[in-house]
């Protein structure tokens, strides 16, 4: 026979809801270190109710495969940063109207994922079919389809996602609006608040060319993009301040931007004092090799939000891998295979019904 659910006191419950309260408002870091501080503040900190309240840190990532060898070809994936255990979002993305085989991941930001969603139309050669963009919170499987932008021409423009929870519930997505020279025009901005595009023109210059496989960050309202020879364009949201920032290094293939604690991150692998340099080290120490050609035989995924952590993918079979700057050390995840495909998705958990208003 089996014994009853153990009842919970009552005072000790309240206990833990004021506690909670109080650990909701402090950082991730400090939030870490807590656990350490008695096994009941660990058992708290990690119960799934609980969790749900507290501060989220940087958890895992989305990433694409592609093979023949079955059906369908592409496949969605998730690895945890440990790479170990049950992936903590299942990327089957099956609360989408769309089936997995027709969805492509562009982008994420703060919680959220772009995804680019086809029509089911039969793919006539080399052209694009259509589709339609949809941001999604896969925490709380909450979607919302976006309005017909530019998609109707079947133009794959270069699309990012914008979203600040600290700021606004709202979110935007960004596409960039190219000329036959491949420089930028303008941009086409989609806003949840308004459920409206709107085109704004470019205020860079004549000859902005975006260096497209780079990743962006979306800091303080305003949407950062690493270019071929002008460093680093950002723009606000509502397209009225057009800037520019020199980087310390000659166009796109010496360095990559991030987000890392707050702040803009330039990742450069030449020699630099034009920047703040935070920390400096040698590709023989990450992979046991000089001189390797960045974004060829490795690529940086992120850095941590929080920690002074780097994720990097590295070799044929994409072997996943994080430098601690603290320590100068670097820890092997594992491998994701030769087969994936980027972009590599950094997924934060958002349990908040982001999106709860926009369906």
């Amino acid at each position: 026979m089996e014994s009853p659910p153990e009842k919970r006191n009552p005072a000790s419950s309240l206990a833990d809801e004021l506690l909670v309260e109080i650990l909701r408002r402090v950082p991730v870091r400090s939030l870490c270190r807590f656990k350490c501080v008695s096994r009941s503040w660990r058992n708290l900190i990690s119960d799934p109710d609980y969790r749900k309240k507290l501060p989220q840190t940087l958890v895992g990532f989305f990433y694409q495969s592609l093979s023949g060898k079955r059906y369908p070809c592409s496949a969605n994936h998730f690895t945890n940063v440990t790479g170990k255990g049950i992936p903590f979002i299942y990327p089957s993305f099956s609360f989408l109207p769309v089936p997995s085989d027709d969805l492509v991941l562009l982008d994420s930001c703060n919680g959220l994922l772009l995804c680019r969603c086809f029509e089911p139309d039969p793919h006539k050669g080399d052209e694009i079919p259509p589709f339609h963009y949809a941001v999604c919170n896969p925490a709380t499987q909450k979607w919302v389809m976006l309005p017909d932008g530019s998609w109707a021409s079947g133009e794959a423009r270069t699309a990012l996602l914008g979203f600040d929870p600290a700021v606004s519930s709202h979110f935007y997505v960004v596409e960039y609006v190219l000329d036959e020279g491949e420089c930028v025009i303008g941009v086409e901005i989609y806003s949840s608040k308004t459920a409206a595009w709107s085109f704004k023109e470019s205020e860079w210059g004549d000859d902005v060319m975006l260096y497209r496989k780079a990743r962006s960050v979306f800091l303080n309202v305003f949407m950062h993009m690493l270019t071929f020879s002008d460093g680093i364009v950002l723009a606000d949201m509502e397209g009225k301040t057009w800037r520019t920032i020199p980087v310390p290094t000659d166009g796109w293939s010496g360095g990559c931007i991030h987000q890392a604690q707050g702040r803009l991150c330039f990742i450069n692998v030449d020699d630099t004092n034009e920047w703040t340099l935070k920390h400096s080290v040698r590709t023989l120490l990450l992979f046991g090799w000089k001189n390797l050609q960045f974004e060829w035989r490795y690529t940086v995924i992120t850095v941590h939000p929080e920690c002074n952590l780097i994720y990097f993918v590295y070799g044929w079979n994409r072997t996943l891998m994080a430098y601690e700057m603290d320590r100068k050390e670097v820890r092997v995840i594992r491998d994701l295979g030769h087969d994936c495909l980027e972009p590599y998705l950094a997924y934060v958990p958002l349990f908040s019904e982001a999106l709860a208003d926009e369906q």
